[in-house]
């Protein structure tokens, strides 16, 4: 008994020792984080028209961008943050979750709630079969998201849900596709 015991609290330990990988490599943070300046001028960022997403204090995502995250971080959260790297890394890797109430100026970030549905789902298939559903592979041998099954309401949660496991949305809008990609292939 006291050798199943001890085998069943190392099991336990080493389970709960195991280290999750960060939706955000910290070579990824800091691709997002880098602000070249040209005669003082801050240029924008290469990495701009990647979706962004981080909570807020009222249960809304918010879908934005680096630069996005970058002015949030300098004008409301530079105090409690020793870098905007730092920053990144809680909002994108950790969750933090931003305070509306603080934002003095107006703000234009769209924002969505979940969709209750499209959660529980995705908690009952798991992410590999959620994934399958949601996507087909393009003639040209690529994922793209299955918008044909998408119903109203979802595709927000759907590519929420995407980011969270690592992979990127990016649009043709000339094609009208929405393609599919892992996040370590959006940052070669």
């Amino acid at each position: 008994m006291k050798k199943i015991v001890t085998l069943l609290m190392l099991f336990c330990l080493l389970i709960s020792c195991e280290r999750k990988e960060p939706n955000f490599s910290e070579e990824m943070i800091e691709r997002l984080a880098f602000r070249e300046k040209i005669d003082g001028q801050r240029i924008p960022s290469m990495y701009t028209s990647f979706k962004l997403y981080f909570l807020t204090n009222n249960r809304e995502v918010c879908l934005t961008n680096n630069n996005e995250l970058s002015f949030l971080y300098e004008q409301y959260y530079s105090n409690e943050f020793s870098s905007l790297n730092a920053f990144l890394d809680a909002v994108l890797n950790h969750e933090f979750v931003l305070d509306k109430k603080r934002f003095k100026k107006p703000f234009y970030i769209d924002s969505f709630k979940l969709n209750p549905m499209t959660e529980k789902e995705y908690s009952n298939l798991g992410f590999d079969n959620f994934l399958k559903k949601y996507s087909k592979e393009t003639a040209s041998k690529r994922l793209a998201l299955n918008r044909a099954i998408i119903k109203e309401g979802e595709q927000s949660t759907i590519e929420y849900i995407l980011f969270k496991n690592g992979y990127d949305i990016s649009s043709d809008c000339y094609l009208g596709i929405d393609f599919i990609r892992k996040r370590q292939d959006s940052f070669k």
